[in-house]
């Protein structure tokens, strides 16, 4: 220890030695710094530390720019109707997915880990463009990746998710991984946010609403409130629940995405055994699609899977004349005429008379509607206007 450093800097050196982040190093240098007296015996000390200060800076930003870089590749912009990113470990048969669906370039090889960087094509679905994504593959222990958490957080951002499980191999044990990386990201899988919304107040105390519905008392729920240090908080529940249930939607960083499994290599031996065990335990969570790209084989039921996965409906407009448009407009589900309307041009809104629906929807072709008209998908709209 440098003679003759004051109580104050005694303290500062104390967490330095204790450090063990290079930030946590960096604020206590510069905590030591200040706190230090200044004069001839401490001057050696002093340099030392402001080099290595340095050093500390220069390293961090380093390490900064690689995260920025790293973030850069993996955050992709999406196109289409929707992103949708293929996720599955390694020699699945991501690629070659990518490839037959969209006509890109992705390498297609016999060794593992061979994308380290996200592959990027454009299916044409009926006329709707939907962007594939192909992502590095997952491993166990994959979020504490050097990597991991940029590649989760493309996932995160995604509309839909398709999991790519390999036949020949152990299927629930590749679920398993799968489902287990993505819970780490605050990733859930079709699954329904719990029927339960906990709500800071700003007092009050504990108010529970729907009580009835917890597996357990109410006291159950104060007491778990009270570890929480969660004093003033509403509780609504209005279906089923636990505690894992309310200590679930109380986390915000939880994400509830859509996805399907794609059943890839069926032609090898073991696959007729796996795809069994594959749809009696998970056919009730997810819609399987068992594929063969080579042999196309069950690759247009897979493309009709992925659009719905995406909860997103097609409607076309119908123009003076009885002219029908080509292209369709992409609204999500449960979309009603006042949301077409919307995409269309705000005139559609404020000159609107009525419109004349034709597909699903309609209780009668060209049922006569009103903006609150809920749609179907492939229905045909044309509006009256004022």
């Amino acid at each position: 220890m440098p003679i003759n450093l004051n109580p104050e800097a005694q303290v500062a050196l104390r967490k330095l030695e204790e450090a063990e982040t290079k930030e946590e190093k960096v604020a206590a240098i510069q905590e030591l710094l200040q706190r230090m007296n200044k004069h001839k015996g401490t001057e050696k000390f002093e340099n030392q530390l402001k080099k290595r200060l340095t050093k500390l800076k220069a390293e961090l930003e380093k390490e900064k720019l690689r995260k920025s870089s790293a973030s850069s590749v993996f955050s992709i912009k999406k196109q289409g109707a929707g992103q949708v990113i293929l996720v599955g470990l390694t020699n699945t048969g991501k690629s070659a997915i990518l490839n037959h669906l969209t006509g890109a370039k992705a390498r297609v090889d016999d060794y593992p880990f061979k994308t380290t960087r996200p592959e990027v094509g454009i299916l044409d679905f009926n006329s709707v463009p939907i962007q594939i994504v192909e992502i590095p593959a997952l491993f166990e222990g994959f979020s504490d990746s050097e990597n991991g958490p940029q590649i989760l957080s493309t996932i995160r951002n995604a509309d839909s998710i398709v999991l790519v499980i390999d036949l020949s191999q152990d299927v629930l044990e590749q679920v398993n991984i799968l489902l287990d990386e993505l819970g780490s990201a605050g990733i859930l899988l079709n699954l329904n946010h719990p029927p339960v919304e906990v709500k800071r107040t700003g007092s009050g105390g504990i108010q529970l609403r729907g009580a009835q519905f917890f597996d357990g008392s109410p006291e159950e729920i104060t007491n778990f409130l009270n570890r929480k240090r969660m004093v003033n908080v509403l509780v609504r529940i209005w279906g089923k629940v636990s505690l894992d249930d309310i200590e679930l939607a109380m986390d915000t960083g939880v994400l509830y995405k859509k996805a399907v499994i794609v059943a890839t290599k069926g032609d090898l031996a073991g696959s007729s055994e796996n795809y069994q065990k594959l749809l009696n335990t998970y056919v009730q969570r997810f819609d399987i699609y068992p594929i063969s790209v080579f042999k196309e084989k069950g690759v247009e039921e897979f493309k009709e899977g992925i659009f719905k996965s995406l909860d997103v409906i097609r409607i076309y407009t119908r123009e003076p004349g009885n002219v029908i448009s080509d292209k369709p407009l992409i609204i999500e589900k449960g979309a009603s005429v006042e949301d077409v309307a919307k995409k269309l041009h705000t005139r559609f809104i404020k000159n609107f008379k009525y419109a004349r629906i034709y597909g699903k929807s309609a209780k009668y072709e060209g049922e006569r509607v009103g903006l609150d008209h809920v749609l179907n998908d492939n229905d045909v709209v044309q509006f009256y206007l004022n």
